[in-house]
């Protein structure tokens, strides 16, 4: 794998966010260390970003938050240099990944000037994004960032911090809600009388941080109702031009529209030993995709929306399963250390949802992100592409410790080794990152692996694609296609395997419909195996009954007993979990008087 450290591609620029004593009076075209050019107030755009920046012999004492908010870069920049004073001065530390627009070297506004003028979904989501943030950031001492309005900065659906502001005294969530007590007026009608109400409670009451996750979440769910997205998935995958070996694996192989509605988009990279790595991640995408339909239909089952954080605990549960899954066969087959097979993961899941409103009975199709290892998910618009996931690799391990800048180590070798992949090791060392999107606008959710990503494919190509797809120029199977083309042409180091979700959000015509269930997909076509990785995968007999049947006689090769019995008891896990958690926290849809009171 080659070094995969995210910034902008060729095309942009790099601009960062100077902070410190002084930088507010540096003359805008004034060059700093041979190296900055400075383009406006705070803003200076790096004339060398071919190459890393220095590490520094030391850095001041508010540099350390932004290496431990790390994971959170879709939302807060992170350092990128140190530039040394003379004298007795503070350090000023330049920002990357903050909220600049590099084609104009401007701030993005900040949400308070835009609130106004976006729809009550949109409203609401910024909320969400906020209340996350903050229990993210308060255990780092910075939750105070939330609390100053220029300090907030919207792109898009997409929240951004400028900076990380420290506690002076830990906030509360009364100060929160007093932060959020000016956008009450400019509220869209529909959540206006919700929000004040909401706001009215944190700010008077000593409102718990679960009911606000319970009534903010509630609100964000009724609203969405209002659009029924239309979703389309294709996916493909290919060994590539210097590849005897495709080890990569992806479901839906070609593409998926319309009826059934498509849910479920998994793409895996294996890595591990020889032939092994084919095997772990086609094992993770045949034995997730029951599982997650499993899932789906509990979901649709239920009669009050299933709270996001049990919804991301069930998808990391599944995630568990196939990684033992993994794990035990490495066990049989005596593979240690470099020869243990794996593979990493990235997904997209459309989960149904239930609520009950004075309307009656409203669906809402809910968006979630699961990662695992180095392959990426990406949102994108014809006005912007936003990497959502954040690589498990060396480079952001020693960012997260506080040991180095990401910007730093992006050329070193070593740097883009995997932190951790699915199936080398017990999954109580695993840890998936699942993430909620609230998608409020036509768009196409990219999931590829590292052959396509790297040498940042993706940043400096997207505007090629983002138009022909949303214009129905050509069909999404033949801009999979074209983006595994792109990959094999500019990289073509690697195998490669992309999925694409378009999202299309419409009008609802009508509330209080009952909603669809998740129908259940056909099995992810497998791409064809060597015969040394079918026998690690179906069995030393379940290879050679494919054989046989290849030509002309035999029966068919058929899956492992312990394999089904493993997925077997992940579903059943689920049902037990939804089971146990329906009847001692949610026996009974909500009364009218509870909605009356999140109103």
């Amino acid at each position: 794998m080659t070094v995969s450290a995210e910034r902008v591609g060729t095309q942009t620029r790099v601009c960062l966010w100077a902070i410190g004593a002084g930088t507010e009076a540096v003359a805008v075209g004034d060059t700093i260390g041979d190296r900055y050019e400075v383009i406006a107030p705070h803003i200076w755009q790096d004339l060398k970003p071919e190459t890393p920046p220095a590490k520094p012999d030391a850095w001041p004492p508010s540099v350390p938050r932004y290496l431990h908010a790390h994971r959170q870069r879709l939302h807060v920049p992170g350092v990128y240099d140190v530039l040394p004073q003379k004298g007795k001065k503070e350090p000023w530390i330049l920002l990357e990944n903050a909220p600049v627009n590099a084609r104009s070297g401007e701030l993005f506004p900040p949400l308070t000037e835009r609130w106004p003028q976006v729809t009550a979904v949109r409203q609401l989501s910024w909320l969400w994004q906020i209340w996350q943030l903050w229990q993210e950031l308060e255990p780092l001492k910075v939750a105070s960032s939330l609390l100053e309005p220029e300090n907030i900065r919207v792109e898009g659906w997409r929240v951004r911090l400028l900076r990380l502001i420290p506690d002076e005294q830990p906030p509360t969530l009364q100060d929160l809600g007093a932060s959020w007590t000016g956008l009450v007026d400019s509220a869209q009608g529909a959540i206006a009388a919700s929000l004040r109400n909401l706001v009215q409670s944190m700010t008077t009451t000593e409102l718990a941080a679960e009911q606000l996750s319970v009534d903010l979440n509630y609100l964000l769910l009724r609203e969405s109702a209002t659009y029924r997205p239309r979703f389309r998935v294709a996916g493909n995958t290919d060994p590539g031009p210097n590849q005897a070996r495709n080890e990569d694996a992806c479901f839906p192989v070609g593409e998926q529209s319309e009826m059934p509605t498509p849910r479920i988009a998994i793409v895996c990279d294996g890595v591990g030993g020889h032939e092994a790595g084919e095997v772990a991640s086609q094992i993770v995408v045949r034995s997730l995709h029951p599982q997650l339909q499993g899932l789906l239909a509990e979901c649709g089952r239920e009669e009050i929306a299933v709270p996001p954080q049990v919804v991301a605990q069930q998808i990391e549960a599944a995630i568990r399963v196939v990684n033992d899954l993994v794990n035990a066969q490495n066990d049989l087959q005596g593979r240690s250390e470099r020869q243990r097979m794996g593979t990493t993961l990235v997904m997209a899941l459309v989960v149904p949802q239930r609520i009950k409103t004075p309307n009656g009975w409203i669906q809402v199709d809910e968006v979630y992100i699961a990662q695992v290892g180095d392959s990426r998910a990406y949102w994108i618009t014809p006005d912007y592409c936003h990497q959502l996931t954040v690589d498990d690799d060396i480079a952001g391990r020693e960012t997260l410790a506080g040991r180095a800048f990401y910007s730093t180590l992006r050329d070193r070798p070593e740097a883009s080794s995997l932190t951790q992949a699915i199936g080398t090791r017990n999954s109580q060392y695993l840890t998936p990152h699942v993430q909620r999107l609230t998608l409020d606008e036509e768009g196409v959710l990219l999931l590829c692996t590292d052959g396509l990503s790297d040498n940042y494919q993706i940043e400096n190509a997207w505007a090629n694609y983002i138009g022909l797809i949303t214009k129905d120029i050509i069909s999404l199977q033949s801009a999979v296609d074209s983006w595994i083309q792109l990959a094999n042409q500019k990289n073509g180091h690697d195998n490669v395997a992309v999925a694409l979700m378009h999202v299309k959000p419409l009008l609802a015509n009508a509330f209080g419909a009952t909603p669809e269930m998740p129908a259940e997909d056909d099995e992810p076509t497998a791409e064809d195996l060597t015969d040394a990785s079918k026998a690690l995968l179906y069995g030393e007999e379940d290879a050679a009954a494919t054989t046989a049947e290849q030509t002309g006689g035999g029966p068919t090769a058929t899956i492992p007993q312990w394999w089904i019995a493993v997925v077997a008891i992940g579903i059943l896990f689920f049902a037990g979990v939804f089971g146990w958690w329906i009847a001692g926290q949610l026996s009974a849809p909500p009364t009218e008087s509870e909605i009356e009171s999140v109103e």
